[in-house]
């Protein structure tokens, strides 16, 4: 009971609790991991994409060149204005069609890859305790502020480290630079540059793995509920015990009701004698075939009280232990008696149906 309301989280969040956590947009989320496969998916853009850029950068640049002289002499009129905007404008898009649309694509795929597709409103509703100073000094103090600078520690170290690697490595390469032609210069020092951003982007993706596992492990634990708070929520969804429970005795007095009810209508109570009660109702004057049908049904208590309304209602009671108990056992409140039951229950209507002839009652 001690371990219940210390208050201590122990407990795993429920369901619910991270359904409305992700409501107010609080999700494991890793920015490190997302700009880690960005920047990867740029290099590959730059290794497929860089020539076909190239040729588009080149294209207009030999076309400024040439157009430079003229345009410089002519008059500048809002047509002519026009028309270098425009082939400005359709030069830059289709740069950015070539690079930067897959870019967003991807970087989108990723983050969706994340935490899926989700609208919190909840998330950019305003927060008066957001503008709370203390709160604030708690939040630049805390775990979560700690590891963020940890992490960016961590990358300008990994990062340097990358590179000062990748440049000890290509020195030798380096050195044989001067005194070469321009082409096969250009061709080296991307080659070392490439290799260098390629160290350095597997050392961010490092850290963005490690990133994505600690958003992971601490959003799990900044959801984390004690033994009282999973109880309560359980109380929330399911309805308390004790209500519920009173809900089904209400229920089963009112079944209770109906059924005793039913009768004071009915054709015949037949008993065991003490234990059981079960009410038929038969209407021997219908066309429609429709066999007998139970009214009420009960044992002990209910079969005594069963019995006495049967009583002051003239309600025939027929003592018959294997019928009683058999219609109690195959049949429910409304059901049609079993056709195996027929014979019987016919012999103890015929009985009924002679009392009632007789005018008197048994």
């Amino acid at each position: 009971m001690a371990d219940e309301t210390s208050g201590e989280k122990t407990e795993d969040a429920t369901g619910r609790r991270i359904e409305e956590a992700r409501e107010k947009g609080q999700v494991a989320f890793s920015t490190e991991f997302v700009a880690a496969l960005a920047l990867i998916a740029a290099l590959m853009m730059y290794k497929f994409a860089s020539a076909p850029l190239m040729e588009l950068l080149g294209s207009d640049l030999r076309y400024g060149l040439a157009s430079f002289g003229r345009v410089g002499t002519e008059e500048m009129d809002m047509l002519r204005a026009h028309g270098l905007m425009k082939r400005a404008a359709e030069s830059a898009m289709e740069a950015i069609t070539i690079f930067a649309v897959p870019m967003v694509l991807w970087t989108s795929l990723v983050a969706y890859g994340q935490i899926g597709l989700h609208i919190s409103p909840k998330a950019v509703e305003f927060d008066p305790t957001k503008l709370n100073p203390v709160k604030g000094v708690e939040r630049l103090f805390s775990m979560k502020s700690v590891a963020r600078v940890g992490m960016s520690i961590m990358k300008l170290t990994f990062i340097g480290i990358a590179i000062s690697l990748t440049a000890w490595s290509e020195m030798g390469r380096l050195s044989k630079i001067s005194g070469t032609d321009l082409g096969p210069m250009l061709v080296l020092i991307d080659a070392v540059i490439v290799r260098a951003i390629s160290t350095t982007l597997f050392a961010i993706l490092i850290l963005g793995l490690i990133d994505f596992g600690y958003q992971r492990w601490q959003h799990a634990k900044d959801l984390k509920m004690s033994k009282q708070e999973v109880k309560e929520e359980g109380k929330a969804q399911e309805g308390d015990p004790l209500i519920k429970a009173k809900i089904r005795e209400v229920q089963r007095e009112m079944s209770s009701r109906r059924m005793m009810d039913a009768v004071p209508e009915a054709t015949v109570v037949v008993t065991n004698p003490t234990h059981y009660a079960v009410a038929l109702t038969y209407d021997r004057t219908s066309t429609d075939g429709s066999a007998p049908r139970i009214v009420a049904k009960g044992v002990d208590l209910v079969a005594q009280k069963i019995k006495a309304v049967a009583r002051e209602n003239n309600v025939i009671c027929f003592e018959n232990v294997p019928l009683a108990r058999a219609l109690h056992a195959q049949c429910e409140i409304g059901d049609v008696i079993p056709e195996e039951l027929f014979d019987a229950v016919a012999n103890v209507l015929a009985y009924v149906y002679r009392v009632q002839a007789g005018g008197a009652v048994a």
